[in-house]
């Protein structure tokens, strides 16, 4: 039953890359010529009304429960605003990442392919671009990526590799060369601290802040925002001497290493007292036997040991369940290394995520070569 669904979820995320390079084709050949209505296509229907049709119809048969497969959980207002704080931090990370790309391929003789696109700096346009490329985004994106390719698929598979294949499909789905590099590193990134809070809520706010302040500093210098002016003229003169550039760029992002860590260090402990605290009032509510009660007090200690909280110490029950899966995972492990069978299985599992991968990387890199020539 994982196998398939791993199967089903692969077979989605290729359908939708699929529509996502025809749209793109199409923009490109002058077919589809309305922004909104390529933007409309691409985030509504592709990214969020096919994929959320697909999942109900071939895994969950619920739209509820496709919501709550896709990690769609509550946040507290400190979650909130523990978020934002860490999206703002994660903006200047990804400006750092993305200039230091751009710098790095241009070294190549690459143009940016959109570079000769007339942006239209008025009040009327920033809030078109606020709803196409922050609004729309945010919701659409993640839910195919964090939703769909990280919540769903970590059901069934190590969370560590669903992370690491959802970033990097992320930066691919661009399909252009000068984005995949830093939309990969921020969509770990992101889904990383969404997997800390347990919550897909967190990478939308963190790529809605992202997009957004993109927009913003845009527009801003154009239009006269006071804060706008004002990082722009910081970021102009340290920009004027290599040597401050140098010590302010370096003691920058380690104060924002600094801060990623310790907000996302926060953001999982106050995860981890919420849920205690619910086990604690089901405690309360539920006329529990020993047995029951034993195994949600083990449950909740087992929340806190993971989240750094040392208020009590790991149960020996959880210790020994802990070690049991460990000996089950090893020998699962062994019996796929051994059977050819299984091997063949693992490969067919794996069909749709490797052609997602390698239609990607191959309109990703003819991106990098059309800029160069």
């Amino acid at each position: 039953m994982k196998n398939k669904n791993f199967f089903k979820i692969n077979f989605i995320y290729f359908t939708a890359m699929i529509c996502v390079a025809v749209v793109f084709v199409l923009g490109y050949a002058g077919v589809i010529k309305n922004e909104v209505l390529s933007s409309f296509l691409i985030q509504i229907v592709v990214m969020f009304a096919i994929p959320l049709l697909m999942y109900t119809v071939l895994i969950s048969r619920n739209v509820k429960q496709t919501f709550k497969d896709a990690g769609f959980k509550k946040l507290s207002g400190k979650m909130i605003a523990l978020t934002i704080l860490i999206g703002i931090v994660l903006y200047f990370v990804n400006s750092f990442v993305a200039d230091a790309f751009s710098s790095i391929i241009a070294l190549f003789g690459y143009e940016n392919l959109y570079g000769a696109t007339t942006i239209r700096l008025t009040y009327k346009y920033l809030l078109k671009d606020f709803i196409l490329s922050a609004i729309f985004p945010a919701f659409c994106e993640e839910f195919l990526h964090r939703g769909i390719m990280l919540f769903s698929n970590k059901k069934v598979n190590n969370p560590r590799y669903c992370l690491i294949i959802s970033s990097i499909l992320f930066g691919l789905m661009h399909l252009n060369i000068n984005q995949f590099f830093y939309a990969a590193i921020l969509g770990g990134l992101t889904g990383y601290v969404a997997l800390c809070a347990d919550s897909i809520y967190c990478s939308m706010i963190i790529h809605f802040i992202n997009n957004f302040l993109s927009s913003y500093f845009l527009y801003g210098l154009y239009l006269n925002f006071p804060l706008a002016r004002f990082v722009n003229g910081i970021s102009t003169a340290i920009r004027s001497n290599i040597i401050i550039f140098i010590i302010t760029a370096t003691a920058f992002i380690l104060l924002l290493f600094i801060s990623f860590k310790l907000l996302t260090d926060m953001l999982r402990r106050e995860r981890a007292k919420n849920e205690v605290k619910q086990i604690i009032q089901n405690l309360n509510l539920e006329n529990l036997s020993y047995d029951e009660m034993q195994s949600k007090i083990s449950l909740a200690n087992d929340i806190i040991s993971k989240s750094k909280i040392s208020i009590f110490a790991q149960s020996t029950h959880t210790q020994s369940q802990a070690q049991a899966d460990d000996k089950q995972s090893l020998q699962e492990n062994n019996n796929l290394n051994t059977n050819p069978l299984t091997k063949k299985s693992v490969f067919v599992d794996k069909i749709f995520l490797i052609m997602s991968f390698v239609l990607g990387s191959l309109i990703t890199i003819m991106t990098f070569i059309w800029g160069i020539i």
